[in-house]
């Protein structure tokens, strides 16, 4: 396992938000001797994070969606309408979309009103180190407005990204999860196409019990392969992002 950096004057790494995700079991592309039963990620395709698009008052999610999608944190229909109210309020003050609370805090606060408390739900932070970050600022800003069309606006991973904040102490750093970006969203995980086992074979790099890659030097490494055409990887850009996992 990678040191802990808390205890250094000047981490390498700045804070990508922090995070509620229930998590999945691993899918067949995944490799169950490199990869544990249940998964944790900060990859949509894998886990599902409160609060959703769906908890957002303008959000295109029909009733019957938004219904779905509450019952998976346990969330009945009679309180829906309580979550939405909070989380429209909260958007672009505490929580950045579509799922990032700005600090650790506002996450466990919200975990804490909203969530049973015997729910299987992992809070984590993401963080980027610091040189992976000017790239992903680059290629995640927004693009200028064009006449005549809507305005894109900033995630909240890059929001929480451009202010260069450390990452909050009292979490367990658990490894690396390679995880790549479109439009300033991360969208897919490495463990989404089995690429874990192709950089074990390719680079002798081995997952930890949680998956992760423990050392950012081989993180990086593998990042670098798997945004090789040849590899066959979903497009988007490939970084190595640092997953701290905190106590409920």
């Amino acid at each position: 396992m990678p040191k802990s950096l808390y205890d250094a004057a000047e981490s390498p790494y700045a804070s990508a938000g922090y995070y509620l995700a229930r998590p999945l079991q691993h899918g067949p592309h995944a490799s169950a001797k490199r990869i544990p039963e249940r998964i944790i990620s900060a990859s949509s395709c894998l886990c599902e994070f409160f609060p959703g698009p769906w908890a957002i008052r303008w959000s295109s999610d029909d009733r019957d969606r938004r219904e779905r999608s509450a019952a998976v944190f346990g969330i009945p229909a009679a309180k829906i309408d309580g979550v939405v109210e909070w989380a429209t309020a909260s958007f672009q003050k505490i929580i950045g979309w579509p799922n990032t609370f700005y600090t650790l805090d506002a996450a466990l606060a919200a975990r804490a009103e909203f969530l049973a408390k015997d729910l299987d739900v992992n809070v984590f932070g993401l963080g980027l180190h610091h040189d992976d970050t000017d790239r992903f600022l680059r290629e995640a800003a927004p693009d200028e407005r064009k006449s005549g069309y809507s305005p894109t606006g900033e995630t909240g991973i890059y929001q929480c990204l451009k202010t260069q904040s450390r990452i909050a102490p009292g979490g367990k750093q658990i490894g690396f999860e390679l995880l790549a970006m479109m439009f300033g969203l991360l969208t897919c995980s490495w463990l989404c196409n089995g690429l874990e086992a192709v950089c074990a074979e390719q680079l002798q790099v081995q997952t930890n019990e949680y998956g992760l890659i423990a050392e950012y030097a081989d993180a990086r490494r593998c990042a670098e392969y798997v945004s090789r055409d040849e590899v066959g990887a979903e497009p988007g850009l490939w970084l190595p992002w640092l997953i701290t996992r905190y106590s409920a």
